[in-house]
């Protein structure tokens, strides 16, 4: 659910009420004074006439307000996830300064639409005015043929009556603004191409895949169907259970094959890519990385409690998950902060916590294929031994595929592969690999 999705319903609850207030204490001011009613229909001209002035101008400052304050929260989410290196090179004041910049160029748009509000409260107390001036006339006029309960009742309406048509026009410029947000999702939706093709349609079978063969012939994919290849002519065929490490220097292509697998680059024309026998180019992308199980390198956690983050999809009972986490040594932590049902804040865990809390999800997951993208390159040692002897002994008959950055924790895999600008260069036993002068010993031994 959306911001609009919740908004949207208070906005017109607020506008409905404001409206039935507006039309009450007109009603309650004509029966005052009969002739006031001659009044209404100008103010409702001059009514629309403004909204439609004032919303057609606060849409725009409000379009300006969210351009104007979108660098600025860029700069700061940048500067908060690259906070140790800003610090140790010393650009602590360069980066406060253009902080403050982005800041002051982010309040000129409010600062205008507070202005345009303040406009709009001084035309309709001036319109209320001028009605509380008729309305007084009115009311001196006639006398004698008028109750001194309506009149008072009368003035009591429209000290407030400005308010209230305030409200109005806010409500409604916000309401229209509500409405404009779900126009463009509804375009957004109606026309952005969807990344499933017309021959992705083979939904497999429960539990696929069931072994866990993988092979690749001829794979070459991009980031679009027309952009340039990032992986190139890449054959392999991976045995049911088979280990696979996967290296290479920075930019190689390791996380390229990757995001192949998870289909979330293109295949290009020719490439056969199939697990257990079926063309993943034929299968629904989310069927195929709802069947994949994956450890990325930066934890992802869930708002909510420990044990919706542990098993999402609400698959497995307390016992199951309590075992989960105690087989990656979390569970006293966890028990002394109040259990599964406690909330999982940023502060819960530890960055090496959290990837060994990724490991326990991971274990519950339980998929034939296993895809670790560089998950213990910023864990201590010790957490590092520990996610190695849990992988081995968890996913002990699964086909795994990981990425490393610590080669020695694929040295003892089956096979190796060695990227190179999207390309396998080399593909065998680490004790072959080592034994020759190859690319993975160069990089083992750097």
């Amino acid at each position: 659910m959306t911001v609009v999705d919740i908004e949207l319903p208070f906005v017109f609850v607020d506008l409905t009420l404001s409206g039935m207030i507006s039309i009450m204490s007109a009603i309650l001011m004509c029966l005052s004074a009969r002739y006031f009613a001659a009044i209404v229909p100008p103010v409702i001209v001059i009514m629309f006439f403004l909204q439609k002035y004032y919303l057609r101008t606060s849409r725009q400052v409000r379009l300006m307000d969210l351009e104007a304050k979108s660098p600025l929260y860029t700069h700061f989410i940048e500067s908060l996830s690259g906070l140790i290196t800003i610090r140790s090179y010393g650009w602590a004041r360069i980066f406060e300064e253009r902080n403050l910049e982005l800041l002051d160029a982010s309040q000129k748009p409010y600062y205008l639409l507070f202005c345009i509000q303040r406009w709009l409260a001084m035309i309709l107390d001036l319109l209320v005015a001028a009605l509380a001036v008729v309305l007084m006339a009115l009311i001196v006029k006639l006398r004698t043929e008028i109750n001194a309960g309506f009149v008072g009742l009368a003035l009591l309406n429209v000290m407030t009556f400005n308010q209230t048509l305030t409200n109005i026009i806010r409500n409604w410029t916000q309401l229209e603004t509500s409405l404009g947000a779900i126009s463009r999702l509804r375009s957004f939706n109606l026309h952005t191409k969807s990344e499933n093709l017309a021959e992705e349609v083979i939904h497999p079978a429960e539990g696929w895949p069931t072994h866990g063969n993988i092979i690749l012939k001829n794979v070459c994919a991009s980031y679009t169907a027309d952009g340039p290849l990032v992986v190139k002519n890449l054959t392999m065929t991976i045995s049911a259970g088979e280990k696979i490490g996967i290296c290479g220097r920075s930019g190689s292509g390791k996380s390229s094959l990757i995001t192949t697998l998870f289909r979330m680059l293109e295949l290009a024309p020719g490439s056969t890519l199939t697990i257990d026998g079926i063309d993943l180019a034929t299968v629904p992308r989310q069927d195929v990385r709802a069947a994949l199980n994956a450890i990325p390198q930066d934890p992802f956690l869930i708002k909510g409690s420990v044990r919706y983050n542990a098993d999402p999809q609400n698959q497995h009972d307390d016992t199951t998950i309590t075992e989960a986490i105690r087989k990656v040594e979390l569970w006293d932590l966890v028990h002394a902060k109040g259990g599964l049902d406690t909330e999982l804040d940023a502060e819960f865990f530890s960055h090496g916590q959290r990837q060994l809390f990724c490991l326990a999800r991971a274990i519950l997951r339980r998929s034939k294929i296993v895809v670790l993208d560089e998950v213990t390159s910023s864990v201590d040692v010790a957490s590092d031994a520990l996610m190695q002897r849990v992988i081995r002994q968890e996913f002990a008959d699964a086909t795994i595929l990981a990425v490393a950055h610590r080669l020695d924790t694929i040295v003892d895999f089956d096979r190796i592969a060695v990227m190179d600008s999207g390309e396998l260069v080399e593909f065998d036993t680490p004790k072959a690999l080592l034994a020759r002068n190859s690319r993975f010993r160069e990089l083992y031994n750097s």
